[in-house]
């Protein structure tokens, strides 16, 4: 298997909410592809923060590009100004829930949307997290934070009312590393 050869790239659109590439590209076998469009999206960090009295953060936000009001982990893009995708999540942690963390562990790097999309997401776990301050949130944004215990958490997953992705998969690497799980296969989980 190879990877495909890009014969042309194009970037066709650009602008603060959506940056779209198109590609045309050549298979090993010879098969052309003109047209392949995809998202060249930025990063983000995913926080799975466990406060002191055990209980996880969650948002409730409005989002537009499923038009509903969603529950999720924290979240927010790495902005040019972050050192590394760890500032990035103690930053939006902060923003997004008021709340810092005193422990940070790496779970590894997720793939959003491997065939439509360059964007990764970097998960973590934030333990030890405490109430810091008020919100600092964007002009665009309206968050609503929660404190939910470790099995409620799971009954939203499992019930449908938590369906974000990257926030279904950080739950998942960070469960598995509280119950003592294998730490290596979370880390490398981006490199499978």
């Amino acid at each position: 298997m190879d990877h495909w050869r890009v014969q042309e790239s194009e970037l066709v659109l650009n602008n603060r909410w959506a940056k779209v590439r198109r590609d045309s590209c050549e298979l090993a076998n010879g098969v052309l592809i003109p047209d392949y469009y995809y998202w060249e999206g930025g990063d983000f960090a995913v926080v799975f923060a466990l406060t002191v009295n055990g209980e996880v953060l969650l948002t409730r936000q409005y989002k537009h590009g499923v038009r509903e009001i969603t529950l999720e982990l924290p979240a927010g893009l790495i902005d040019a100004e972050d050192e590394s995708p760890l500032m990035a999540a103690h930053r939006e942690l902060r923003e997004e829930t008021g709340y810092a963390a005193g422990e940070w562990s790496s779970l590894g790097t997720l793939n959003v949307s491997s065939a439509k999309a360059t964007t990764r997401a970097y998960i973590f776990l934030a333990c030890e997290v405490t109430a810091a301050g008020a919100q600092s949130l964007d002009q665009n944004e309206e968050i609503e934070c929660l404190e939910v215990s470790l099995e409620e958490f799971r009954r939203l997953v499992l019930c449908g009312s938590i369906h974000d992705a990257s926030s279904i998969a950080a739950g998942f690497l960070a469960l598995n590393l509280l119950q003592g799980g294998d730490t290596d296969s979370a880390s490398d989980l981006g490199n499978l």
